[in-house]
């Protein structure tokens, strides 16, 4: 299973190292106070949502599928290797963005506690969209699958937006940073109980599909 992951992170060496270019750049940029820290979690979490969808889509290119559900792994092992890429990617944009937060408050002297609600709301979006994205692309393919990551992205920030001009968001400016940080770092966790069940459904998905 060990070499599923490590292809998936050769397949796409050239896009991880592309993004991590772009992350030094919009670091240095935040350091200069000409980026927020919310930008850098955003586009962290972006990259965690896209990386899948492109190792989709280089596995339909290749046939990688065809021949992969053919080794003694068995399916299930295959369908495991890319959520363990999928969480290692999680796991590396999680520090990468608490990192960020850390130093930023520090040099610019930001509240930690802003910068550390702004990444927690990104890790929750990009968790989401990857536990429901997953099976989509084992079911539809890559590009079938692709409006509906789109859709999961934008969905929720259309209905915050609306909740927002209807008053339902009246008084959450006046709680505390303290109070609202710990309560929205449960949605994390709580969405990370979820990919075990991701994980399920994408094998009940392959094991009934003919490749």
């Amino acid at each position: 299973m060990t070499g599923l992951v490590l292809k998936d992170i050769l397949v796409l060496r050239k896009s991880l190292r592309t993004y991590l270019l772009f992350l030094i750049f919009y670091f240095i940029m935040a350091l200069l106070d000409l980026f927020s820290i919310a930008f850098i979690t955003a586009f962290v979490q972006v990259i965690v949502m896209i990386l899948p969808m492109s190792s989709f889509a280089y596995d339909e290119q290749a046939k990688w599928d065809r021949y992969a559900m053919t080794l003694p792994l068995g399916r299930r092992a295959v369908v495991g290797a890319k959520y363990i890429f999928v969480v290692l990617m999680i796991l590396v944009a999680a520090t990468f963005a608490l990192l960020s937060c850390v130093a930023l408050s520090i040099t610019a002297a930001e509240p930690v506690e802003e910068n550390l609600l702004s990444g927690v709301a990104s890790l929750s979006v990009g968790l989401l969209a990857v536990e429901l994205t997953l099976p989509l692309n084992y079911k539809l393919g890559a590009e079938r699958a692709r409006p509906f990551l789109f859709a999961i992205i934008f969905i929720p920030v259309i209905l915050f937006v609306l909740a927002a001009r209807a008053g339902w968001l009246d008084g959450l400016d006046q709680l505390s940073p303290d109070v609202v940080l710990p309560l929205l770092c449960l949605i994390p966790l709580l969405l990370l109980l979820g990919l075990p069940v991701s994980y399920l459904v994408s094998c009940r998905i392959v094991e009934q599909k003919e490749f």
